[in-house]
């Protein structure tokens, strides 16, 4: 089978705990399955079908290489090296917060690395298009922008507006609005024809209920378009809070994500 042209990045779909990290985190398995972009490496399993499938490993409920550096980017909490969840709960036992040395050494040690990596991505000349893959709560979680609201099935960011042009701040576009709109359009069929677990809201949007994250913003945009993909986790996990139970895989739901993501990709080249 001849490769796509594209690379595939999943920066949230790990759940391990780093070495440096142990006896420090509170968190339970089910608080950092819930955070985690579940099973989106099932979802995207196209190792052999791309120029570059790249994974992970790490919770990002702990540690999370998709923000960039500095308290006054991120949410209260929410910064490379975690403090709380996306539901509140904190992340570490009382006393056991890593301090600034440490949380340095875990930027060098886990962070830059992945970033050199995405580097090497942009570089490739065989590339012509990053996915930067990722899933969502179906409603949005407690310490987000969307609290309680039904997020879209599918949700397409490139840094602009709600239209996938340019954003009234200035931020650089990570992808041109025609392709944000070649895109809609290739993964509305695919899409639409799901059955969902519990309520969402539109089928397609684009910039919302994000505008992207740090892959794209570093990354993005210059030698070829990236663009953050968000399946709402409404198609194949259910509702989900903090401390939901962990839900085994949809064998069937997630192949049927995987041939709708796959057939919209393949179209869209």
């Amino acid at each position: 089978m001849r490769k796509l042209p594209i690379a595939i990045i999943l920066p949230h779909a790990g759940w391990q705990i780093p070495s440096e990290l142990e006896g420090r985190v509170a968190l339970s398995p089910e608080q950092i399955f819930n955070e985690a972009d579940a099973y989106t490496d099932l979802i995207y399993a196209f190792q052999d079908r791309v120029q570059h499938w790249l994974c992970f490993p790490y919770a990002r409920a702990i540690l999370d290489v998709n923000r960039l550096a500095g308290l006054a980017i991120n949410r209260p909490g929410d910064g490379i090296v975690k403090w709380q969840t996306s539901y509140g709960d904190p992340v570490y036992y009382p006393g056991h917060y890593p301090d600034e040395g440490l949380e340095q050494q875990l930027i060098e040690q886990y962070w830059r690395p992945w970033h050199e990596q995405l580097e090497s991505i942009a570089a490739d000349p065989e590339v012509k298009l990053v996915i930067d893959a990722h899933s969502m709560a179906a409603t949005g979680p407690g310490q987000y922008d969307d609290p309680g609201k039904l997020r879209p099935r599918l949700a397409l960011c490139n840094y602009g507006d709600l239209d996938g042009g340019p954003h009234p701040d200035g931020t650089r576009l990570t992808a041109p609005k025609e392709i944000m709109e070649q895109f809609a359009a290739a993964f509305h069929p695919h899409i639409a024809q799901l059955t969902p677990l519990v309520p969402t809201g539109p089928v397609i949007a684009l910039n919302t209920p994000f505008r992207g994250g740090a892959d794209i913003a570093l990354h993005g945009g210059y030698e070829q378009p990236w663009i953050m993909v968000e399946i709402s986790r409404a198609l194949y996990v259910g509702e989900q809070s903090g401390r939901a139970p962990i839900i085994p895989p949809d064998e069937s739901r997630i192949a049927q994500l995987r041939e709708a993501v796959w057939q919209a990709l393949s179209e869209l080249l």
